[in-house]
């Protein structure tokens, strides 16, 4: 779009001095004149006179058309505001409007515009690919901004910073007073050209060089060339004490009046001081110009910008290899990729990728600055870098110094002179976030939300949305905390987040908060008593200490102790028996230090009897000894509605899956004597615990596979391992399990735990074969669609 403004304006020019008059004033005539000889200042002054004695449309663009080469954006833009009021405003007056109030900011004025083009435009708009002005504004953003220089920027142009390897920073200035002009009659142009005519000035003094030491002294550049009028573009090496730059000289005949500007280098002494010069061979100040020395000393590389024939266009990159002794080869033109029918100036390489800035390319106005990927001689696409980059003013001389520090030169709004520098500098950076449940739904409600950042922990203020919307603003290149609470869920903490080395200015995360399954069981067991004692049997040792090492390692669990007696005696003497049950489970866990405090008791007496052993019943002595139970129940979470923060011993764990949640449980095997599928008292027993298990932990399912030794036929081994899983399955069946939490299967001699057939086997090794295996699945297999419902 900016080359079209840039290639709109002549043919603006020349149809404006086509134009017919017949009734001229005498400051139209002289502003014409001045517009002919590209003498903008005298012009503008002379339209703007013109129109104050008449107003009129010729005089409101010409003067638009003069403030705009002028660079002045804020006069332009006024002058074509009263050029597009005029009935007589055409097509390319518009576009012209446009353009003006882009470049001088009026961004509101570029969208009503844009809005009033409308979906049909007219032809000579249809190209223009308007609408990436808005595209560019509506990503403006980020985490990046500029800042000016203030100890170098003054009323003066300033620009092309460069900063050499021992910390000397140097730029190109047009600061000084009348008194640094030696021929006040010289005109000087964007290319740095100058012309004779006395007429031709335009009011500025000459461009040098200076440098900043790390004093921060402003020192001028004095390069030892003769002659010279412009110094500018200061390109110091890091290798070696030795500066690039551009100049243009007093090298007239009597028949030259534009001179273009060249390229010389000189050493420098310990001081920083030119000792010589040198001039590029390729340079030809009489026919073309050259300027913006970039030297790549990786690659004994020179890049500069030219408008030399053979180009696309104005200003053209080019590259000319050299080698130790500075002996350079032939310039070769970067090509139609980086290079277009604009001008391309100012090239820089940072770690592969290629800068430089351009009229020619789409931008958002002026000079913009783009990059593009550089593998070896391939440059791989070109890319505007957008918004705070580039404005819509002129942006370009990017530099990045070894300490990472990016300068560019810009004219945009904020500026105080012609040009200044600016620096780029981070800003704050959007932090959002969106809190979800397991379901993937937003969380609503009240959270109770802590951010901090950096070493000193510094708070940070945190909006909340009605839909688990976090919003904040955080700085950049820093470290960040946050914590999120709400009752009934797990503390979150997520102490990872950093806002550094961040690509936009935003950082997006999503959180899932989990509700607590409190007073989930994880782990159960079982002890059982002597008739009419309350003393811990030997028996009962190993899994009491089981019990105590889990509640020591976990401490978000506690324990309910729940004591039962058989149905002998009467319900008075068997509860306090329970009791005493209890508290010896109780005093026993208290050897391992475990608070008293964490352990529910609970004396049950003979109400809940495991057996049919009613009060009267006949029974035998093993149901009585099942009735005679402390049933132990490992309880995560005890506490309802109490916050607690994702145990250590749980991170990372899929809590959405309450099935990740018990501890490993340990399931007995049930074995069996030779051709028999009964239960012996320590089946029941250890059946007792399984059974409880599955009552408390709703979310289990059962396997159950029967199995046989190798001696039998096949189809006798299949019968009996059926009716050894089955007893199993019958037995919890009778305990309250509900048959589609169970599945069972069969295998007969086909799955031995020795194998027998081939190794000769000892009795021992023949029982471990007759077992009946139990086993908790994420889901229940359906191999032989043995589903205890169907039976």
């Amino acid at each position: 779009m900016k080359k079209i403004f840039t290639c709109l304006l002549p043919i603006i020019l020349l149809a404006f001095l086509s134009f017919p008059s017949l009734a001229q004033q005498g400051l139209l005539r002289y502003a014409d004149r001045k517009a002919v000889e590209e003498n903008y200042f005298e012009a503008g002054k002379g339209y703007a006179e013109a129109f104050a004695k008449k107003p009129s449309y010729r005089a409101a663009k010409g003067a638009a058309i003069a403030y705009e080469k002028m660079r002045d954006y804020s006069r332009a833009y006024e002058w074509w505001k009263r050029v597009v009021a005029y009935g007589d405003a055409i097509q390319s007056d518009r576009l012209a409007y446009i353009a003006a109030a882009n470049q001088a900011g009026k961004i509101e004025a570029v969208f009503e515009a844009l809005d009033s083009i409308g979906t049909s435009k007219p032809e000579a708009l249809r190209n223009l690919n308007l609408d990436s002005l808005r595209r560019w504004y509506d990503a403006a953003g980020g985490n990046t901004g500029v800042r000016r220089l203030e100890k170098i920027n003054g009323a003066s142009a300033d620009f092309g910073w460069t900063k050499a390897a021992n910390g000397r920073v140097y730029f190109s200035s047009d600061r000084g007073g009348s008194g640094d002009r030696k021929r006040s009659g010289l005109r000087i142009d964007n290319g740095y050209r100058y012309y004779a005519k006395s007429s031709d000035w335009t009011g500025r003094n000459f461009l040098s060089i200076y440098s900043v030491d790390e004093a921060g002294k402003v020192l001028r550049f004095e390069p030892p060339v003769p002659d010279v009028f412009h110094a500018s573009d200061p390109f110091p090496l890091a290798d070696e004490n030795l500066i690039f730059y551009t100049v243009t000289r007093d090298i007239r005949q009597s028949n030259d009046y534009e001179v273009h500007p060249e390229i010389f280098y000189s050493r420098l002494d310990a001081s920083g001081n030119p000792v010589d010069f040198v001039g590029l061979p390729a340079n030809a100040p009489l026919e073309y110009g050259l300027k913006s020395p970039f030297v790549d000393e990786s690659q004994n590389r020179l890049y500069f910008s030219s408008n030399m024939p053979g180009g696309y266009g104005g200003y053209d990159l080019y590259v000319m290899e050299f080698d130790e002794g500075y002996k350079f080869g032939a310039p070769v033109n970067l090509g139609p990729l980086i290079n277009t029918a604009g001008n391309e100036i100012d090239p820089f390489i940072r770690n592969g990728r290629f800068y430089f800035a351009s009229d020619g390319h789409t931008g958002l106005g002026g000079l913009d600055i783009f990059v593009s990927d550089k593998r070896g001689n391939e440059f791989l696409g070109v890319k505007n870098m957008g918004l705070p980059y580039n404005s819509p003013q002129d942006d370009f001389g990017f530099f990045e110094s070894a300490d990472q520090a990016v300068v560019i030169s810009s004219n945009r709004p904020g500026s105080t002179g012609l040009d200044d520098l600016f620096e780029l500098e981070t800003l704050g950076v959007d932090f959002r976030a969106q809190v979800v449940a397991c379901d993937g739904t937003a969380v609503t409600g009240t959270l109770d939300v802590q951010m901090t950042e950096g070493s000193e922990k510094q708070t940070v203020a945190v909006q909340q949305g009605p839909a688990g919307e976090l919003r904040a603003t955080i700085s950049a290149d820093q470290e960040q905390e946050i914590s999120i609470k709400k009752e009934g869920y797990f503390a979150l903490e997520d102490k990872s987040l950093s806002s550094r080395g961040l690509s936009e200015g935003k950082l997006e995360k999503t959180y899932q908060l989990v509700k607590i399954p409190y007073r989930t069981a994880v782990y159960v067991d079982l002890v059982y008593y002597n008739l009419d004692q309350s003393e811990i049997r030997e028996d009962a040792e190993a899994p009491l200490d089981k019990i105590a090492e889990l509640l020591t390692s976990y401490s978000f669990l506690n324990i309910v102790v729940r004591s039962h007696t058989d149905a002998r005696a009467s319900n008075a003497y068997n509860e306090i028996l329970s009791e005493k049950r209890a508290d010896a489970v109780r005093d026993y866990l208290g050897k391992f230090g475990i608070a008293r405090s964490r352990i529910q008791a609970e004396w049950l007496g003979e109400t809940e009897l495991t057996s049919n052993c009613g009060e009267g019943l006949p029974c035998s002595e093993e149901n009585y000894q099942l009735d005679r139970r402390t049933e132990l129940l490992l309880l995560a979470f005890p506490e309802v509605g109490k916050t607690y923060p994702v145990p250590p011993e749980m991170q990372g764990i899929d809590l959405c899956d309450v099935s990740n949640l018990p501890l490993p449980e340990e399931l007995p095997t049930i074995y069996f004597g030779f051709d028999e599928a009964e239960l012996s008292l320590q089946d029941k027993m250890a059946l007792e615990r399984v059974a409880l298990m599955l009552r408390n932990m709703l979310n289990r399912r059962l396997a159950i596979t029967g199995h046989t030794d190798n001696r039998g036929s096949a189809a006798y081994n299949e019968a009996l391992s059926e009716r050894r899983a089955l007893v199993v399955k019958n037995y919890l069946e009778g305990k309250g399990i509900a048959s589609d939490r169970l599945v069972y299967e069969f295998f007969g001699k086909r799955k031995p735990v020795n194998d027998c057939d081939n190794v000769p086997c000892t009795q021992e090794m023949h029982r471990l074969n007759r077992r009946t295996e139990l086993s908790l699945p994420r889901s229940i297999p359906r191999l032989n669609k043995h589903w205890s419902q169907k039976e």
